[in-house]
């Protein structure tokens, strides 16, 4: 029996923009260098595409530059530049140490919950094995002795951080919610992933045509859209190497002024190959050859868009973190701010997961150092004088006044608790003590213990 989904022509043209979508945000949550990989590696797959690693200073027009290759109207000087920073002294080297468990830790960190629901998303968050399934719910949900609807909502918390696809119970699951977070609603497809991953492996199109009442150019759009995801997302948590770090903007004071640059020095210039120009300009030219020409234009003009668009965003978001922290700029980490992505989301209004995409794997080159973007998003407390302190800038003052402590007689949590408390930080004791284990610091009877030997 065939199954009538009510699919409209139009449907095909909404799937060509959702894998342009897909393509669009994995580009914004890349690094610098695996965005040059990702250029290079189109580059191969693409033979429109043509990649050239020069210094520049040029511009480009790129709303005119898109429109001449969308009519085919082409010149040769029109480029697209990518600009990758590779100076020496803009390397920086750190070691990939944080595990998926503390990067969706820190992400839910920034979310406004309460402490009920931020215990149950931790949980939750350890239940997760290495690649970000959640395999056992009923043994969850009676380990927090909880009711359903407040764990359903932990885990679509869950479910919304990066990298997309965590807290699915399988590779099916992980897909759709991958789908569903940039808002694309489809039963057919939803369906095709539960049912029918096999088929595509084994490129049964024409059974997925005959089983779901869909032509060959619907299938293969499903298809370009579900292969467009990623399979293993949690994968590069597994990696611990030592990796290289480039800057994606630099903050320099001119003049008295903060200044933000992006850093430009280096570019990859995307050229369209002038051979192919001349197939699709030229009217005897074979009409499938001009269809195969034009699909990769396509995917040419996406790529150069997606770049635009991290590229833009990275700047938006990098603008923002000036603004909001001019005192650390000014005077260092002591002074930086509480920042909450999902308040930031409101102000640029734009989704929160772009924040968090923008945020991923990005630096920032400062007077005191190389930061990563969402090392300013964290925990805010209260303070009796101003609108908040960073949990980032109290374990800063723990670490120095223990690091400064007279070794005979080291401070207690509560003494620095006292500290705190006395420039107008209202803070608990147990949340030292959390914050020193954090930092890995021993209790002060311990750090005694090791003076008198």
């Amino acid at each position: 029996m065939k199954i009538d989904y009510g699919l409209e022509m139009s449907q095909s043209q909404k799937i060509i923009v959702s894998t342009n979508l897909v393509q669009s945000l994995k580009i914004l949550s890349m690094t610098t260098l695996e965005l040059e990989d990702e250029i290079k590696k189109q580059a191969e797959e693409n033979p429109i595409i043509e990649v050239e690693m020069q210094n520049s200073e040029r511009k480009v027009d790129w709303e005119r530059y898109i429109n001449h290759l969308k009519h085919h109207t082409y010149n040769d000087k029109n480029e697209s530049r990518y600009n990758a920073d590779s100076e020496m002294d803009f390397e920086n080297i750190i070691s990939n140490n944080q595990n998926l468990y503390d990067y969706l830790k820190e992400q839910i960190n920034c979310y406004k919950i309460d402490k009920t629901e931020e215990k149950v998303c931790e949980y939750i968050i350890d239940s997760l094995d290495e690649n970000g399934y959640l395999k056992d719910e009923d043994l969850v949900i009676k380990d927090l002795n909880i009711d359903s609807s407040t764990y359903n909502r932990c885990k679509k918390y869950i479910q919304s951080l990066e990298p997309s696809g965590v807290g699915g119970s399988n590779l099916e699951e992980s897909l759709i919610i991958q789908l569903r977070n940039l808002d694309i609603k489809d039963g057919l497809l939803e369906d095709i992933i539960k049912n029918d991953l096999n088929c595509i492996g084994n490129k049964k199109i024409s059974l997925i045509c005959k089983k779901y009442n869909i032509n060959k150019s619907q299938c293969m759009n499903y298809i370009k859209l579900i292969k467009s995801l990623d399979p293993k997302p949690c994968e590069k948590f597994k990696l611990k190497d030592i990796i290289y770090i480039k800057p994606d903007v630099t903050v320099k004071k001119i003049d008295g002024e903060f200044v933000l640059e992006g850093n430009n020095t280096n570019d990859i210039n995307i050229h369209i190959n002038s051979f192919y120009k001349e197939i699709l300009n030229d009217e005897s030219s074979d009409i499938v050859a001009k269809e195969f020409i034009k699909d990769r234009l396509d995917n040419a003009l996406n790529l150069i868009k997606s770049i635009e668009h991290r590229k833009s965003t990275t700047i938006m978001i990098a603008n923002s973190i000036l603004n909001k922290q001019k005192d650390f700029f000014e005077k260092g980490i002591h002074y930086i701010k509480p920042m909450k992505m999902q308040e930031l989301a409101q102000e640029l209004n734009i989704h929160q997961s772009t924040i968090s995409r923008g945020v991923n794997g990005k630096y920032m080159l400062t007077p005191f150092g190389l930061f990563e973007f969402k090392y300013f998003f964290s925990k805010g407390l209260e303070t009796q004088e101003t609108e908040g302190v960073s949990s980032i800038s109290i374990k800063k003052f723990i670490k120095d006044t223990i690091k400064n402590e007279d070794k005979s007689k080291p401070l207690s949590d509560e003494k620095i608790k006292v500290m705190l408390n006395n420039q107008g930080i209202n803070i608990a004791r147990r949340t030292v003590s959390k914050y020193r284990e954090e930092l890995e610091i021993l209790p002060s009877s311990k750090r005694k213990t090791l003076i008198s030997k």
